[in-house]
């Protein structure tokens, strides 16, 4: 049986989705749990890898298991095993053929951040702070510019291990609430940190340490002529599209 689970979960105790030796990721915990359950190993596949520290809202993941439970049992199970930080929303079963990376049509994130000389510890919790003025227009100008298809080569980590950087981002919104500005990203896939490069390239232009715009950076296809990698603090998954 192919069971779909959707979790949500705090990854800041976390160093990331994906397993690696010695060191405490979702998939690692998540894996052990089913094994518990399922008296077997258990390889997932997750809709992507999310960064140490970063938080999903709607993460999606499919596994492959010979036992047959009914949905909202393997729910319960696992969340009263699981730590309070894992949460799983949603069992399904689906077709044989669903792939929680491959299926996908669309991914949603969210970077949320606020501007103070001066930390606040309640929003530290869930919004990287800026330490700087920034010009919120010229911030959105150019985060709205990104809508499109381009090689993102520029704004991915230099060790991403995808060949191709190409990327559609459907739609980039900047909201604020209160404090804290939000900056929603849809697109067909995200690259390794590009969210959190895009970010921290974007604070760089909009105070103007960067001259370049991101058309530029993106067409020179150089990850030096970006900004720095804003912090994980801030980013989640908020939702994944099959549809």
């Amino acid at each position: 049986m192919n069971y779909l689970l959707t979790l949500g979960y705090d990854g800041k105790n976390y160093c990331g989705w994906q397993i690696q030796p010695k060191l405490k990721t979702i998939q690692g915990v998540l894996e052990e749990k089913l094994k518990e359950i399922f008296k077997t190993e258990i390889k997932t596949f997750a809709s992507g890898r999310t960064d140490t520290g970063v938080c999903a809202l709607k993460q999606t993941v499919n596994f492959y298991a010979d036992k047959k439970f009914k949905e909202y049992s393997l729910q319960g199970y696992l969340n009263t095993i699981l730590p309070d930080d894992i949460r799983i929303l949603k069992v399904e079963v689906v077709d044989d053929s669903f792939n929680a990376r491959f299926s996908a049509k669309q991914k949603t994130y969210a970077y949320n951040f606020y501007i103070s000389r001066v930390n606040k510890p309640y929003l530290d919790k869930f919004a990287t702070r800026v330490g700087y003025d920034l010009n919120i227009e010229t911030l959105q100008k150019e985060l709205t510019s990104l809508i499109g298809t381009y090689d993102f080569t520029s704004l991915s980590s230099t060790d991403t291990q995808t060949e191709n950087k190409v990327r559609t981002i459907y739609d980039v919104k900047l909201t604020k609430n209160g404090d804290v500005y939000t900056a929603t990203f849809t697109g067909n896939g995200f690259l390794k940190n590009m969210i959190r490069i895009i970010m921290g390239t974007a604070f760089d232009i909009a105070r103007g340490k960067i001259k370049k715009s991101f058309y530029e950076i993106i067409n020179l296809k150089d990850r030096k002529v970006a900004g720095k990698t804003a912090s994980a603090i801030g980013l989640v998954l908020i939702d994944v599209n099959y549809c």
